[in-house]
């Protein structure tokens, strides 16, 4: 709610309390939302993990929108794809378009293959020429750990703000998409 323009609506569920503070996923939305939904897919207990699924009716059309944060142990983020996949194959409708964004804490960039088992694309520029965006850290970005995975979108472009402003607000730097429904 602090962060949230007049007008969005708010989704948030905690994965963690520690003593630096708590940890979860958000999601803002200037569509409406429908009822939230969490899902643990922690590995170990060292590194509470969920996903905040939630609804979001756009102009009639509800899209599934999935908020992650992987872990940062390569076999974990293995793991927590497969969860992701099954939560979508048994909790989703097959035909409507699903969001999943988030941290993947993807370093080796080896995710794409089993998110496109779960019949999910990565979202990046039309272009194949461009790299891909890097986010993190977010003063000097070189590591491409936030991504969105779409099914029933096509991606018409992507963009990561940058500036003192943007890097102030985080480690990590916004990854925007443009997407088009399918």
């Amino acid at each position: 709610d602090y962060l949230a323009p007049e007008g969005y609506d708010v989704a948030y569920v905690t994965n963690a309390v520690t003593r630096d503070g708590e940890h979860g996923n958000a999601l803002l939305s200037r569509w409406p939302i429908g009822d939230i939904g969490h899902h643990d897919v922690s590995d170990h207990r060292f590194e509470q993990r969920g996903l905040l699924h939630v609804p979001v009716d756009w102009n009639g059309t509800t899209v599934h929108a999935i908020v992650a944060h992987f872990g940062l142990v390569h076999a974990s983020r293995m793991r927590q794809a497969q969860r992701l996949a099954q939560y979508i194959a048994h909790e989703l409708p097959p035909d409507e378009p699903v969001l999943v964004a988030g941290d993947f804490n993807d370093w080796g960039e080896r995710l794409d293959a089993p998110m496109a088992a779960a019949g999910l694309t990565r979202a990046l520029s039309k272009d194949a020429s461009l790299p891909k965006r890097p986010t993190f850290p977010s003063r000097l970005p070189v590591f491409s750990l936030d991504r969105i995975y779409m099914r029933g979108f096509r991606c018409e472009g992507t963009m990561v703000p940058r500036g003192g402003g943007w890097a102030r607000m985080s480690d990590h730097l916004p990854y925007v998409a443009e997407l088009e429904l399918n």
